[in-house]
């Protein structure tokens, strides 16, 4: 149900069931890491009208803790070079963060 394109270098290295906003709009979905990038797979609404997000991990500019209905400590937010900003929920988000940003070292991003 949750499906995505991977490049052929590309391999999966995290994922869990997440909801994901932005821009006003609330999905649910799934989130995975790959070692080129983030990929939101979600549905609004109904199940017939799939939504992809993907932010190469080198396009974000900003990765932080945040919490959900102001006092859960499971959200992620990411603000992209392109002034985006994606707020997930997602369970183990301190593991999300850590492996993100390890995976941006790896690749050389900051």
């Amino acid at each position: 149900m949750y499906q995505f394109p991977l490049e052929e270098s590309e391999r999966i290295l995290r994922k869990s069931l997440a909801s994901m906003t932005t821009e006003g709009d609330s999905f649910n979905g799934a989130i995975y890491l790959t070692n080129e990038r983030i990929v939101f797979v979600g549905y609004l609404l109904e199940i017939t009208n799939k939504y992809l997000e993907e932010v190469p991990l080198e396009h974000i500019e900003a990765i932080a803790p945040a919490t959900s209905l102001w006092l859960i400590p499971n959200a992620i937010v990411l603000k992209t070079i392109r002034g985006r900003s994606l707020k997930f929920v997602v369970g183990g988000r301190d593991a999300w963060l850590n492996e993100i940003k390890l995976q941006q070292r790896n690749i050389g991003v900051r």
